[in-house]
């Protein structure tokens, strides 16, 4: 049997090492904790005492999506007789820090588990490089997907119609082929402006540049920006005349207000309307952007912020989609810790909000 001067000869020994190692009670219905070295403290932000006092002190930092599966192991270590080891997080001075855990079942004469040696170690760092390892790859598979299947279209297009240029003998037929050019490769290039805004998003590399500005005067530009388009739809737009300051990025709030609004113009009918307004509280402002044009089908509003969705479709006057522009809004929305929520009936219109929690702004 482990006596008190044995558990004293572990202090000493374990004193200078990071890892936590303890020694539960497998015979005791609360798994009694016998031994903690002082690591414990460091490791999990908590005193040694608490945990001897209270053997499940320890779950107030673990995750509450990990609890369960944590207990689990406990229990089937004890159950099946096996060592078992798995990655669980802990919130830590409000951080979330990953640790590795490692449970060994300690049988006695008669084969039943009496004790539990249990090791932590701290792998936070090896933990984020993996999921941005593993975030770059999904960013790889988008780009390969893009450049095998949009790209494709535009630039056989293109080759096509340079084709036909050389066999034609008119000046007016070239001029159109040639037109027909520019704007497949307008197009090609915007698909390649939602690439990199893509890229930039989720790289984990965009950092926002926060300032002060006028949310109000932000929709105006885009309004402006989309001048033309919305006098060829003839149509009806309304904007708030209201001024609410925000300290975001204006860079990609004009973004995510160019998507909505470019949205709402090309899915409208002639003579429809766009409306945005914004409205704010002691909590936070909720910018909306409706519109009365074709509307998105049920079975597809689901995935209409998913990346390459079958949400996409061509405009009222023929316009293109890349189809990444309400994925590209929602991450930037939530990069400045907002929500993004869209509600749709087909053939009526839709209406997309914004809310920003104030605690932000």
């Amino acid at each position: 049997m482990v006596g008190e001067r044995d558990y004293d000869l572990l202090d000493e020994l374990l004193s200078n090492i990071d890892q936590v190692l303890f020694v539960r009670d497998a015979f005791d219905k609360d798994l009694k904790v016998l031994y903690v070295n002082d690591a414990y403290q460091k490791g999990w932000g908590l005193s040694k005492d608490s945990l001897y006092q209270n053997p499940y002190s320890f779950l107030e930092v673990v995750h509450p999506d990990d609890k369960q599966m944590l207990i689990n192991t406990y229990v089937s270590t004890i159950k099946d007789k096996v060592e078992l080891s798995l990655d669980f997080r802990i919130l830590k001075n409000d951080e979330i820090h990953w640790l590795y855990a490692r449970v060994i079942p300690i049988r006695n004469k008669e084969g039943l588990v009496y004790r539990l040696i249990g090791i932590t170690d701290d792998i936070t760092h090896r933990k984020e490089r993996e999921i941005r390892i593993s975030k770059l790859n999904e960013l790889q598979d988008d780009i390969i997907k893009m450049l095998a299947h949009d790209l494709r279209s535009p630039i056989s297009g293109v080759k096509f119609l340079a084709e036909l240029i050389g066999r034609k003998d008119t000046i007016a037929e070239a001029k159109k082929h040639s037109t027909q050019i520019v704007e497949s490769c307008d197009d090609t290039l915007k698909l390649m402006d939602d690439l990199l805004s893509h890229i930039q998003v989720n790289n984990q590399g965009l950092v926002l540049n926060r300032t002060n500005f006028i949310i109000e005067n932000q929709i105006r530009t885009v309004f402006d920006l989309f001048a033309d388009r919305i006098e060829l739809k003839e149509l009806v737009v309304e904007s708030p005349s209201s001024k609410t300051n925000v300290f975001a990025d204006q860079l990609r709030f004009q973004q995510i207000m160019t998507n909505l609004i470019s949205n709402a113009i090309k899915f409208n009918h002639k003579k429809g309307e766009v409306v945005v307004s914004v409205l704010q509280d002691e909590s936070q402002i909720v910018i909306s952007v409706a519109d009365n044009g074709i509307g998105i089908p049920d079975e597809l509003q689901s995935e209409a912020f998913e990346l390459f969705s079958n949400s996409g479709r061509t405009g009222t006057f023929g316009e293109k989609s890349t189809g990444l522009g309400l994925s590209i809004t929602k991450r930037l929305v939530v990069l400045h810790k907002g929500t993004l929520s869209l509600t749709s009936e087909e053939g009526k219109g839709t209406t997309v909000k914004i809310c920003l929690p104030k605690s932000f702004v």
